[in-house]
């Protein structure tokens, strides 16, 4: 085994793009990435994202935030790391905060990557998952998610 890789080169790598991408689907079993926040006193706060809540681009995560802790860490710091495993290795993305949207007690935030880890433990992986349940949607609101991934997005075009 070998410890992390660290690359400051500024992308999303393509496995984490590859992970993050589609939509959960009612009655599987669907990945889970974690958004890691430090609170003032060095606390980290764990936020659990679905794909849902995540898009990239080739050098940013746009992700939203519902917890008020990650949302206070993230408005206080400027800083997060996303964590995703996939197949026999874990990705750490380090990340800075380029800007941030709010909408009806969620935030959506574009996070700029600096500093990609790359923990090829040469051992086979699973990441953590949640079964999709029907009324997930509906409880996470991810109509609100949309609305803010699609907001990132329109913005990030009309700069």
């Amino acid at each position: 085994m070998s410890g992390p890789a660290a690359t400051d080169r500024g992308e999303v790598p393509a496995r984490v793009r590859d992970a993050v991408a589609g939509v959960p689907e009612v009655g599987t079993l669907d990945d889970a990435f974690l958004l890691l926040t430090v609170d003032a006193q060095g606390r980290v706060d764990v936020c659990l994202l679905s794909r849902t809540e995540v898009e990239t681009t080739p050098s940013s995560l746009r992700v939203v935030v519902a917890g008020r802790k990650a949302r206070r860490n993230l408005r206080a710091t400027g800083r997060a790391t996303f964590v995703a495993v996939t197949d026999d290795a874990a990705h750490y993305l380090a990340l800075r905060v380029l800007r941030v949207l709010e909408d009806d007690g969620a935030i959506g935030a574009e996070l700029e990557v600096e500093r990609d880890l790359l923990d090829d433990l040469g051992v086979e992986l699973h990441p953590i998952r949640f079964r999709v349940a029907e009324n997930l949607a509906v409880e996470e609101r991810w109509d609100r998610t949309r609305r803010l991934l699609a907001r990132l997005a329109s913005e990030d075009v009309a700069s």
